[in-house]
């Protein structure tokens, strides 16, 4: 199944724990109707939500009360499929994703104690699954301690809802993040499309004052200390060709872009492979 660097998420979360990431809706565009807005929210180790939601645009508001960094990976699974059915094809929550399983993304990692993170997505109606692959400081991933729940999404009623505006343009490929504008601070809006082969993520976190994506990943090979930043928004792994929209308040500062999704053929992070990327917000 997809997953994130163990040790890195779990001294991410000791870092953060004192902070909070407070985002609302992505902006959508005038002459439509807004997205439908769901709040999700996470404890140690389980998800509070609505069981059913009307297909469509979708803005999925991920409140963390727990302790610990929890994100929302949503997967739409194939007609036929069950959530049980899931769980048992993964191996319990290690193995490899049946093939009649989609990786749509969600919204990645708010900090402990109230941080929010948000994620806007066109939903299909289908059947779908809430996971967070973020790990203990045990090293368990939080899906094997039951922070897994279904979600039915149904046809939906009235206009669609028009996609947010976006003030960037980000594409994940094989392995690198593209981008075609800088960032300014402000309020904004990132439109994330993977375009690679392989499924990818993107991590933005805000680096420390006087740091650098050096800094964190000359941390991230021997993980000694406080990471040098902290998670602010993101997506959860999303497969070719699906799109998510992220939209945060942006600090001047150096941020940094990474995948810690692991490579098809060596099962290495995708940082290894070079993609991480450290960007300006001005």
């Amino acid at each position: 199944m997809h997953r994130t660097s163990l040790k890195f998420f779990a001294a991410l979360a000791l870092a953060a724990t004192s902070a909070a990431c407070t985002q609302g809706n992505a902006k959508p565009a005038d002459t439509a109707a807004l997205p439908n807005v769901v709040t999700i929210t996470a404890a140690d180790f389980n998800y509070q939500s609505p069981a059913t939601i009307p297909a469509g645009m979708t803005t999925i508001r991920l409140v963390n009360d727990g302790t610990e960094l929890h994100h929302v990976q949503l997967v739409r699974l194939d007609d036929g499929h069950t959530v049980q059915e899931l769980m048992q094809g993964m191996g319990g929550h290690d193995g490899p994703p049946p093939p009649w399983v989609h990786f749509v993304g969600g919204p990645n990692t708010p900090v402990p104690g109230g941080g929010v993170s948000e994620a806007t997505l066109d939903l299909k109606a289908g059947t779908y699954a809430m996971l967070c692959f973020i790990p203990s400081k045990d090293g368990v991933p939080h899906v094997a301690k039951g922070m897994v729940k279904p979600l039915t999404v149904v046809p939906a009623e009235g206009a669609p809802a028009a996609a947010p505006v976006a003030d960037l343009d980000m594409n994940l490929a094989d392995y690198s993040f593209a981008t075609n504008t800088e960032l300014t601070a402000g309020r904004r809006t990132i439109k994330v499309q993977n375009v690679a082969v392989q499924p990818h993520e993107v991590i933005l976190v805000q680096l420390a004052p006087g740091k650098t994506l050096h800094d964190m990943m000359a941390w991230l090979m021997n993980e000694n200390g406080p990471p040098p930043g902290r998670p602010v928004a993101g997506t959860t792994g999303l497969d070719r060709g699906e799109v998510n929209y992220i939209t945060a308040d942006f600090q001047p500062g150096e941020y940094a872009l990474l995948c810690m999704l692991p490579d098809a053929k060596d099962g290495k992070p995708h940082i290894a492979h070079g993609m991480a990327r450290q960007i300006t917000v001005r």
